[in-house]
């Protein structure tokens, strides 16, 4: 049986992420400086990143959304998004490299909303609200056992929750495997059937929509 520490492995995503904070920001848009092969990696990579940050904005737009936690928050881009809307964001990450990016990002939109930070994991951290929606953008590529997440959502969440999953196969994830596996951090790919499996086991099937994006599905749960 495979040895697996879930405290270790966080701490993996942890240190990848402290490292990587400014250069998976320009990933968003800004290549000054990235060599070729990442600037045409970033090319086919934002494809699917603009289409589920597409999604995502088109279901917090609604009034009935006020309040949003956004887990594994990054460098703030969904945040900012957020605030803009006048939506109330709690965004929380394990990569205090990250937070201090999205800081400097949502300081000018703060008056739009309201924001606050959390520097945790997911699975550590014990909430005292619930939210209307849970976003999770780029998460799972890092999580070894989504059904234990997806039932931790389930009391932390009111109405919806929008994730995206990686996908299996390809040559770009096949090679972005390669890269993350040689600074020792997990990723975790997944085939439509893996998510189908996924969510009859948490019991969200039937309140499930998945939508293929290329190199992504973007799944959202209607509670």
């Amino acid at each position: 049986m495979e040895n697996y520490n879930k405290a270790s492995e966080t701490q993996d995503v942890k240190k990848f992420f402290d490292g990587y904070a400014s250069d998976f920001d320009s990933i968003y848009g800004h290549t000054d400086g990235r060599s070729f092969f990442d600037k045409l990696t970033d090319k086919f990579f934002r494809q699917s990143m603009s289409l589920r940050f597409g999604e995502t904005l088109k279901n917090t737009a609604k009034p009935e959304i006020r309040t949003v936690l956004d887990i594994g928050c990054g460098p703030g881009h969904y945040c900012v998004e957020f605030l803009k809307q006048g939506k109330t964001v709690v965004g929380l990450d394990v990569a205090d490299g990250m937070l201090q990016i999205a800081k400097q990002k949502t300081a000018a939109y703060e008056k739009e909303g309201k924001i606050s930070y959390i520097l945790d994991g997911y699975m550590e951290h014990s909430f005292t609200e619930r939210f209307d929606a849970s976003c999770l953008m780029g998460f799972f590529d890092y999580i070894k056992d989504p059904a234990e997440v997806f039932n931790k959502l389930k009391k932390d969440t009111s109405k919806e929750i929008y994730m995206s999953f990686p996908k299996k196969g390809g040559f770009l994830a096949i090679q972005r495997k390669i890269r993350y596996n040689l600074r020792n951090c997990p990723l975790y790919l997944y085939s439509k059937d893996d998510l189908v499996k996924l969510l009859r086991k948490t019991g969200l099937f039937e309140k499930a929509e998945i939508v293929d994006l290329k190199r992504d599905y973007f799944v959202k749960i209607k509670l």
